[in-house]
């Protein structure tokens, strides 16, 4: 508390850019080209790969909102494929994750992944859906001055630093080093994003991904709604 009075005392005292200098640094921070953005590397040949020429819809924010929107993606992938390999193989809590509804963690690992998800109760599908919409409003809101689209890094949750990196295995990280780790997090987000797609579309369509054809432990129901599965 000290530190934010302290900072605020001086701000008082800070000299103030002319508001022209303040709006040629705000029109500067937002830079972003296709060409000089990360992730570029053997499996396309060190070039853009845009069939489709999306880069090329909207403007530098819509560029970054693309990248933003691609690590989340991501992110929430290689979440999803752990979560799977986790369910597939049989690794469990112990106990009960609903005393109330006999719900078990064990009677859960023995689902198809869908068919869990739809057997987890009411309430516990609300606490996760609440959780999850509660980071997506952080992560849009919480920082309006460092935001993505106003000269702030895609991808990037301060909030959420102290969290997921409670060792501070990052802060000992060079800069160098963590550009690596950054383009390394995006090509993982990538390749994690198709093979969770080809899991769903293996159990969607069997026979569509030959390598998960019969495969055993994708059973049950394909997808899943929020509530409920089709």
């Amino acid at each position: 508390m000290a530190l934010v009075v302290a900072n605020v005392a001086l701000s008082g005292f800070a000299p103030v850019a002319p508001p022209a200098a303040q709006a040629v640094a705000r029109s500067s921070a937002i830079s972003m080209s296709v060409e000089l953005m990360e992730g570029l590397g053997p499996e396309t040949a060190n070039k853009v790969f845009d069939p489709l020429n999306l880069s090329t819809m909207g403007s530098e924010k819509t560029l970054s909102w693309f990248r933003h929107a691609e690590l989340k993606h991501g992110r929430v992938a290689m979440a999803a494929m752990v979560g799977l390999l986790v369910h597939i193989n049989g690794i469990h809590f112990g106990g009960y994750l609903s005393p109330t509804y006999g719900v078990t963690f064990e009677s859960l690992s023995k689902m198809g992944p869908f068919d869990a998800w739809n057997s987890v109760p009411l309430l516990g599908q609300l606490q996760i859906l609440w959780t999850i919409a509660g980071l997506e409003h952080a992560s849009e809101c919480l920082d309006p001055a460092g935001h993505y689209t106003k000269g702030g890094t895609p991808g990037n949750l301060k909030f959420l630093k102290n969290f997921w990196d409670t060792p501070g295995f990052t802060k000992k990280l060079t800069a160098e080093q963590l550009a690596e780790k950054r383009v390394s997090e995006l090509k993982n987000g990538r390749l994690a994003m198709i093979g969770i797609a080809s899991v769903c579309a293996s159990m969607a369509v069997p026979g569509s991904v030959p390598l998960l054809k019969d495969a055993p432990a994708l059973t049950g129901a394909a997808l899943a709604l929020p509530f409920g599965s089709f």
